[in-house]
């Protein structure tokens, strides 16, 4: 090569180099002067992703440094061997750290139940992220290109994806704090061979590639070319694609979790913050904080005035916190919760999988995780005295307050809301005893004739079914029931002509903390 053809070919790098640079400006993927970890795999993508951040670092005299990470997965055991030392090889030449490992994906694989090939990516991550912890980095470079773009999109649509599908791999991601970033993310994959050629950048074929036992092989060599026949710019297209519902993804992603922050409240989940809605029971929250360990509770009504694609949002946003690491939520899954929420049935309770339930009481709905060991509400007895007095009743949670004043100081406590009742104190059989409910209990009916049965008067009260087992009973010393607090009044001890002194009775619920 003659030095002028030399000198043409190095400018024509250097504009290239920094031509990416200026490209990829507006995804703000280089922010600091922090170290970063290109993953080297030896293909001639992830080889031209070392050599251009090594020429970006010194034509723009960047104080970054760069590590040089490879893994050899235990597959093609040759091949991967060579692969490696050309890696290696390279990176030296660079003068930059070479790290590498090898790892048993095909073991790993088995062992864990997995894909051999999502085996391999978990092992690569999990290197990558301990070499960047190694060497203080907080960004690990990518060497995915269009090409690798539009295969994704196309395989995730063909598996039934939505938005956050649709939107493919991202131009930067991040996770534990470290920066995952594609500079070649709008680049072909021609382009970035045709420049290893240019610039005399060895590289390694992955023979793997060519095997259509894998489907993203499969897209990419029978698929694609179809495609193409109709559409010759369909990466393009897809790429396209990827962009728009990358942006609307975004979008909805952030109006779900105002959504969630607003109307949604947690339990049992680490840094979760309260939510601003006022107007859940709390007091079935607080039940359900006793008996599971973690959950999520809703409005109901509030749940079904949004739109059906933030409904969706927000189910998959609620099961992905519950299932942790069993998961992420799949799109019949949550539409078949969507649809039950719809039902008419004003009580239900359905097994979602993963140790989660999904519950309606009435006016709420729940998602819950995991019940707690002795969960189940112990009976509750506690005795009233004559006289004046108050006791916290935990359970359910609440305060009971009871007082007794003659009768012509009674104007003071003749209080009528449904968390009051009033009684002709010696009509009463005392002492009175506040329980939880009992088999077969009924109730002898203010203004009916006749008893009706408890469990019946909480069904038409519309009390939730989790807090049937732990609504404060009011009965007197022959253990009949004189008052059902906010349900229903006993026809025992009512206030007549005779009355000489009243006693006031009074269920003050308590907050949740």
């Amino acid at each position: 090569m003659l030095p002028h053809e030399e000198t043409n070919r190095d400018y024509a790098w250097e504009q290239w180099v920094l031509d990416v640079k200026r490209q990829t400006g507006c995804h703000q993927l280089i922010t600091d002067d922090s170290p970063i970890v290109i993953a080297v795999s030896g293909g001639p993508d992830s080889m031209l992703l070392m050599h251009w951040l090594s020429s970006l670092k010194q034509l723009t005299d960047s104080p970054s440094s760069l590590v040089v990470a490879h893994v050899h997965h235990g597959f093609r055991m040759e091949e991967s061997k060579q692969e490696a030392a050309l890696v290696q090889q390279a990176a030296e030449r660079l003068g930059l750290p070479f790290e590498m490992i090898q790892v048993d994906s095909p073991g790993y694989a088995e062992e864990q139940r997995m894909n051999a090939q999502a085996a391999a990516r978990k092992l690569r991550y999990s290197f990558l992220k301990d070499i960047a912890k190694k060497y203080n980095s907080h960004t690990i470079a990518l060497a995915h290109h269009a090409d690798d773009q539009a295969e994704t999109v196309l395989m995730h649509m063909l598996r039934g994806a939505g938005s956050s599908g649709l939107r493919g791999i991202s131009w930067l991601r991040e996770e534990e704090g470290i920066r995952y970033i594609r500079p070649f993310l709008q680049l072909r994959k021609q382009e970035l061979v045709a420049w290893c050629h240019t610039h005399g950048i060895p590289y390694a074929t992955d023979s793997s590639n060519e095997k259509r036992g894998y489907l993203r092989n499969r897209i990419r060599l029978d698929i694609m070319p179809i495609m193409e026949q109709e559409n010759p710019r369909l990466t393009e297209a897809l790429g396209q694609l990827a962009e728009m519902m990358g942006a609307e993804d975004d979008w909805l992603q952030e109006e779900t979790e105002v959504l969630f922050a607003k109307h949604v409240h947690a339990f049992g989940i680490k840094g979760m913050t309260p939510s601003t809605e006022r107007s859940a029971n709390l007091t079935l929250l607080k039940t359900f904080t006793s008996q599971y360990q973690a959950g999520f509770l809703i409005g109901r009504d509030l749940f079904l005035s949004v739109h059906v694609a933030l409904q969706r949002r927000l189910i998959k946003l609620i099961l992905n916190y519950l299932f942790l690491e069993a998961g992420q939520a799949d799109f019949s899954t949550i539409e078949r919760l969507r649809l039950k929420i719809q039902d008419n049935k004003t009580t239900w309770r359905e097994v979602v999988g993963n140790d989660v339930i999904a519950v309606r009481e009435y006016d709420h709905v729940a998602w819950l995780l995991k019940e707690r060991e002795g969960a189940e509400p112990a009976s509750v007895h506690f005795e009233i005295e004559r006289g004046s007095g108050e006791m916290f009743y935990s359970s359910y949670p609440s305060k009971i307050i009871w007082n007794e004043v003659a009768m012509n100081q009674a104007d003071s406590v003749m209080m009528t809301g449904h968390l009051d009742a009033v009684f002709d104190a010696d009509a009463i059989q005392w002492p009175m005893r506040i329980r939880t409910r009992e088999h077969g209990d009924r109730m002898r009916v203010q203004g009916l004739n006749g008893s009706k049965k408890v469990q019946d008067m909480f069904v038409d009260a519309k009390i939730p079914p989790s807090l049937r087992d732990i609504m404060p009973i009011l009965v007197d010393a022959s253990g009949q029931i004189v008052w059902l607090p906010g349900v229903r009044r006993s026809d025992i001890a009512l206030i007549g002509p005779a009355t000489r002194s009243v006693v006031h009775i009074r269920l003050e619920p308590g907050s949740l903390s």
